[in-house]
């Protein structure tokens, strides 16, 4: 095939990765070139590309099922999800058979990485900035707060929170009433006086919220924050867990208006 179409296989492949974490291609964790294309050629027969990959049960379960029916390739619902319909990508899905081909001097080209992207993320990823996902996500693995992300709902029509001379001046006089940044930063604020949370401590859109005693000269470090960017509600939390360590919450936007 000619190099710019093995060049289009590969980006349509990574887009995959890219746009999908449900099963199988959530298991995949890195991805290496290598062979004639990884090599330069401008017409390569194929294009070798080695995936490492997580087995789960159920991957587990469709790899003893194609066995023991005598399908030839057991990864066949992994290699559908990576190549599409599309013919001329070759996969390596053997750890060992990688490995092996790495000691005889094979060159592997790191071509796409699985970091800085959990489930709790999905849809939200492009308001937080890949360097504190990769801090947020290393937290989680060392056990120290737990992450997952909670739907909102619009704020009911009737809330009282507006009453307030200093939520009258954080929202109604911030936005428009059909401003859909107005209706982020009430679900949001709905969502966090559900849970109890200190006004004192949030910051709303980049600006803490001006409650009466901040007015009078109170200053502590914001412990809840709502993003509206873009009319979408980012919350994130610190508070305790039930295992007494921290814990964070991301939000997602309310529902779209009907």
């Amino acid at each position: 095939m000619k190099r710019a179409r093995a060049a289009w296989l590969l980006e349509q492949m990574l887009h995959r990765l890219d746009r999908d974490s449900s099963w199988p291609l959530g298991l995949v964790q890195q991805v290496w070139l290598f062979g004639s294309f990884a090599r330069g050629a401008a017409e390569p027969h194929d294009v070798d590309v080695a995936v490492r990959f997580e087995r789960d049960e159920q991957m587990t379960q469709a790899v003893v099922q194609s066995l023991l029916s005598g399908r030839a390739n057991p990864y066949a619902p992994l290699r559908r999800a990576l190549a599409g319909s599309s013919r001329g990508l070759q996969f390596q899905f053997e750890d060992q058979a990688r490995e092996q081909l790495e000691t005889e001097g094979v060159a592997m080209l790191p071509l796409w990485k699985r970091d800085d992207m959990i489930d709790a993320f999905a849809g939200l990823d492009r308001y937080i900035p890949r360097p504190v996902r990769a801090d947020l996500i290393g937290w989680q693995q060392q056990g120290l707060i737990a992450i997952s992300q909670v739907p909102l709902s619009d704020a009911p029509e009737d809330t009282d929170l507006l009453a307030e001379p200093q939520m009258q001046w954080a929202v109604g006089e911030r936005w428009k009433d059909d401003s859909p940044l107005r209706r982020a930063a009430l679900a949001g604020l709905v969502h966090l006086h559900g849970l109890g949370a200190d006004f004192d401590d949030v910051d709303l859109a980049g600006q803490r919220l001006p409650t009466p005693r901040r007015m009078a000269g109170h200053r502590s470090e914001a412990r809840w924050s709502i993003n509206t960017g873009s009319g979408a509600v980012t919350s994130a939390s610190r508070t305790a867990s039930p295992a007494g360590a921290p814990g964070s919450k991301w939000s997602s936007p309310p529902a779209p208006a009907r």
